[in-house]
């Protein structure tokens, strides 16, 4: 597949020209089911990830990307499966479920959508909600949005958030809230720390 020959034969000489810096890259190092959420900014964020993940990380994409022939056939080569984001889809969550109970990595974007501007964009509740359904640690990662002006790639990964646990210590919220406000944390701790880099 074309994630593969990406993976293992071009993402060594990309990770060579952008020189990433990258602040908690140990976080990255988890076996098992494990879901990667990243801010998203560009087009480009699941290629980052993809370039500097030590394995290999499914997406979930908008459906519009999959309408024609060609972008079908490169996107499902890439691994990546189809969300109507205006919709309850119900499909692909429980595709996104599956893939994590099959021990695999799964990566969703939490703002559903590329932020014009770079700045984070409200956080939707789908990452956290299949990280509960599927008992999936999360790994929050940051990409600096001047990335694609710098050049060189400047990541954070923060420590792993174990939706049960965030869950468990905040009675008083919905689990699916409690969750996803301990993403958007992680995000804005990380961010700090991209501009330090």
């Amino acid at each position: 597949m074309l994630y593969y020959f990406g993976k293992f034969f071009i993402a060594p000489f990309i990770f060579i020209f952008f020189r990433p810096r990258i602040k908690g890259y140990k976080n990255m190092f988890r076996r098992g089911k494990v879901i990667y959420v990243c801010n998203h900014f560009s087009l480009a964020d699941p290629l980052y990830i993809g370039i500097v993940a030590p394995r290999i990380i499914r997406f979930m994409a908008k459906a519009s990307l999959f309408a024609s022939k060609l972008g079908n056939l490169l996107f499902k080569s890439m691994m990546v499966f189809p969300v109507h984001g205006k919709t309850a889809d119900l499909k692909s969550v429980r595709r996104a479920i599956d893939t994590l109970n099959k021990g695999q990595a799964f990566g969703i974007f939490p703002e559903g959508h590329r932020s014009p501007t770079g700045d984070m964009d409200h956080l939707e509740k789908g990452a956290a909600f299949i990280a509960l359904r599927a008992k999936a640690p999360i790994v929050p990662m940051y990409i600096d949005p001047n990335t694609n002006k710098r050049v060189r790639l400047r990541m954070a990964v923060g420590e792993v958030i174990y939706p049960e646990e965030v869950a468990t210590k905040n009675r008083s919220s919905k689990a699916v809230d409690a969750v996803t406000n301990a993403i958007h944390d992680a995000f804005i701790t990380l961010r700090a720390q991209t501009e330090q880099l």
